[in-house]
């Protein structure tokens, strides 16, 4: 029963996503609130009754990673639009960054993982919802590089979306380094010295590596705020498809 409750759940959140992409597009947007609202506790509910069903936060498998992270995905978005809510502007692209990841359940099993021993384990935890929160983060700020390119060059609010992406790549970087240590511990813990590197490893360190890479581009290259902002999107899109593959 409570496996058909998380799957009716998951629908809703993905029809309540679809929901406010065309109220976006419409330009409802005290209505895009409202829903928004909705959306959150439904979002939030998939994740409470995967912690209920499984014992632990989500943590493994594509159904559970994709609830951590478009909830967090929208609890930015949604943040912001309220701190907007008096000037004629929403950052509605991060519902279309939410609803890919909220489709790419339907690949996928839609059940959660089994609860097994190493899930006690603290930096276990630690280092998936380390992982799965710098995604998020990541994820959010390229939805804020989407959001800049259709603000008009020069505006002071173009300006500040371009700064919150930059800042939220830095700070998703640092949050997957986080993670990156938590994992290094549970290992020599876990196996020793006797651990070697692998291709999950490099994978990690391609993803800080390049989440550090928008920070540090050269002034030559940053002439022109469009060009700026594509060129701190492509590390960042590059993050996520590793992360998803």
């Amino acid at each position: 029963m409570n496996a058909n409750i998380l799957i009716s759940i998951y629908f809703s959140t993905l029809f309540l996503i679809a929901a406010n992409i065309l109220f976006a597009v419409l330009k409802k947007y005290k209505i895009l609130m409202g829903s928004g609202l909705l959306t959150i506790i439904s979002a939030l509910t998939s994740v409470v009754l995967i912690f209920v069903q499984s014992g632990h936060l989500p943590m493994s498998g594509t159904f559970e990673k994709m609830q951590n992270i478009v909830l967090i995905v929208i609890l930015l978005g949604l943040y912001y639009d309220f701190r907007n809510r008096k000037k004629d502007f929403v950052s509605y692209e991060y519902w279309f960054v939410a609803i890919v990841f909220q489709a790419l359940v339907l690949f996928d099993e839609m059940k959660t993982d089994q609860f097994y021993y190493m899930y006690d384990i603290v930096w276990v935890k630690l280092f998936f919802q380390f992982r799965l929160i710098s995604v998020a983060i990541l994820a959010f700020a390229f939805s804020q590089y989407l959001t800049a390119l259709r603000l008009k060059t020069g505006s002071e609010e173009k300006a500040r979306v371009v700064l919150r992406a930059g800042n939220f790549t830095l700070l998703g970087a640092i949050i997957f380094l986080c993670g990156e240590f938590s994992g290094s511990v549970w290992a020599q813990l876990g196996y020793g010295d006797a651990w070697r590197w692998s291709k999950n490893f490099f994978f990690s360190g391609g993803m800080f590596l390049l989440s550090l890479l928008g920070s540090h581009l050269s002034p030559s290259w940053l002439k022109s705020v469009n060009t700026k902002i594509y060129l701190s999107m492509i590390p960042v899109l590059v993050i996520i498809i590793l992360f998803l593959i």
